[in-house]
């Protein structure tokens, strides 16, 4: 992630005062926004952001990003956690990595292998839950998946668990299967939790940049999101599109994924974010 923006540091950090705008080919620099997966209304709230401030160019830039993502704050326990995305986002990674980071503030955590569809789905969060000490909820290939979410969820009643986190499909038949299977599940959840907090976090992957925001607006349209979690986010990512999604849907960034390691994980910070992109 360090680096990500570092050439917008040194695009900008020539021009050291206000009244420097006037020398910036905005078009330019505006295309230079856009390359990074941002939206036309995002970029232009920040170069407006550099002419109006009064502050050397680059802060000015970093304080409208901070004023445009918004921090979501992780689920508390006792909750249930509904993780949705396409297939090849890194949800049943990040399922390990959120289970991990639980288990690390001494939370117990079981897992509900919802997406009955893959087997090999099934087969990889039962090894990750075996590396983060995570119990996991089960069923053959082809189970409906709302019934071993139900049973997940009974299990983390019955267990006295502290967090349940549901594992869905991301890629059925045709979208509207998908998006059915995926309200009867969180139907089901919510239901099974009798009153217990029920969270929903879309795992989007940041090297696919623009579909990215396509994929949230259709889930958070059909399904309701309360926050995203963003993966892939490394020195090779372009990582723009949050500042579109938190711009344009109003969704709040719960945390992100920075490597392939269970500890490469983190709660969203909007400030240390923004700051970590230019070093």
């Amino acid at each position: 992630m360090h680096g990500l923006f570092s050439r917008l540091s040194s695009v900008f950090s020539k021009f050291s005062d206000k009244s420097s705008i006037t020398t910036i080919d905005i078009e330019k620099y505006t295309e230079e926004l856009l390359s990074m997966d941002m939206s036309f209304n995002v970029a232009e709230k920040l170069i407006h952001g550099i002419g109006s401030s009064g502050k050397p160019p680059v802060e000015a830039l970093k304080d409208t990003m901070k004023q445009i993502l918004l921090s979501g704050r992780m689920c508390e326990p006792k909750c249930g956690i509904l993780m949705i995305g396409i297939n090849g986002s890194g949800k049943t990674t990040t399922i390990a990595k959120l289970g991990k980071w639980y288990r690390d503030k001494g939370y117990s955590v079981i897992a509900g292998a919802g997406d009955t569809y893959r087997a090999a789905a099934i087969e990889q969060l039962s090894i990750l839950a075996g590396r983060t000490g995570m119990d996991i909820v089960k069923a053959k290939p082809g189970v409906d998946p709302a019934s071993v979410i139900h049973d997940a969820v009974a299990a983390y009643k019955n267990r006295s668990r502290d967090v349940v986190i549901a594992d869905t499909a991301g890629r059925l038949h045709t979208n509207v299967n998908l998006m059915n299977e995926l309200k009867k599940v969180k139907s089901v959840m919510t239901k099974a939790l009798t009153g217990d907090r029920l969270a929903t976090y879309l795992i989007i992957d940041a090297t696919i940049g623009k579909n990215s925001f396509q994929q949230a607006r259709q889930f958070n349209m059909n399904i309701g999101i309360d926050g995203i979690i963003i993966t892939k986010l490394d020195g090779t990512a372009k990582g723009g599109i949050l500042f579109t999604i938190c711009d344009e849907l109003k969704l709040p960034v719960a945390a992100i994924g920075t490597g392939e390691g269970l500890d490469d994980f983190m709660p969203f910070d909007r400030d240390k974010f923004t700051e970590d992109l230019f070093r």
